[in-house]
């Protein structure tokens, strides 16, 4: 079989993958987890770099880390590792269920196109709400909000879209035991997001008080509860996956 044209077959199609949830949780992780690492890279750098009395950059750098949006998710540190991995787990099953299959163009290009729209939401949205105002200006560093984010969501577009390509080698015949392993991983997932939730939400209510200076009570198990959420929902889809069994050679499965 010919790979590159059987992908770019299944592509051109509004239907999603056979594996897209499976797909879709490892390539929201890694997409998630190369966001992370940039973030606390640039982080770093601005803190570094960062002087309230230097230059317009050093000032700006300064600001970046030092400001009301920065200041909350520090005090919500719990949380705001939640929500961070729930959402870019979330934008992840949008794109391979909705968007992936709509979009042309070279794998990376795809998830980057795709990340521009939170780059938006978090412009428009969440900034302000956090108190970093319209597109970060209240932040006071200038356009480094805006290009920031940027490149954080760019990063994470690039990861998820390459990472969920990289998948369909193994899932390019549309057989029985495609649909029997998604349909697993679809049973898997929704038995693992409940089995995370559950204890992640009482663990994380236990755990609270050794968090008081940091988060109070309801945000730690709340923060808790989203990882124990995703935690569940990825090794729930694998698990209910391995479960079904493969074809014997040469029955029919791809070689």
């Amino acid at each position: 079989m010919n790979t590159q044209s059987s992908f770019a077959a299944s592509s051109s199609s509004d239907a999603p993958r056979e594996d897209w949830l499976r797909a879709g949780v490892l390539a929201g992780f890694l997409g998630t987890f190369a966001m992370t690492i940039v973030l606390i890279a640039a982080y770093g750098l601005a803190s570094s770099i960062g002087s309230a009395d230097g230059t317009v950059l050093q000032r700006w750098s300064w600001a970046l880390v030092n400001n009301p949006v920065a200041e909350r998710t520090a005090d919500g540190v719990v949380l705001a590792i939640g929500a961070n991995l729930a959402m870019g787990l979330l934008l992840a099953l949008v794109y391979a269920r909705y968007v992936e299959p709509r979009l042309s163009g070279p794998s990376w290009w795809r998830g980057m196109i795709f990340s521009l729209v939170p780059w938006l939401l978090s412009l428009v949205i969440f900034l302000p709400l956090m108190g970093g105002g319209l597109l970060g200006m209240n932040v006071g560093a200038g356009p480094l909000p805006i290009l920031g984010n940027l490149i954080l969501h760019l990063v994470y577009g690039a990861v998820l879209g390459s990472s969920y390509a990289e998948a369909a080698e193994d899932w390019l015949d549309d057989t029985d035991v495609d649909r029997g392993n998604a349909a697993s991983a679809e049973r898997g997932a929704a038995i693992g997001l409940a089995a995370g939730l559950v204890p992640g939400l009482v663990v994380g209510w236990l755990v609270a008080p050794a968090f008081d200076d940091l988060v109070g009570r309801p945000a730690t198990a709340i923060g808790v509860a989203f990882i124990g959420a995703v935690i569940g929902l990825g090794i729930g889809s694998f698990v209910g996956m391995s479960r079904t069994q493969t074809p014997a050679r040469g029955s029919g499965a791809r070689r």
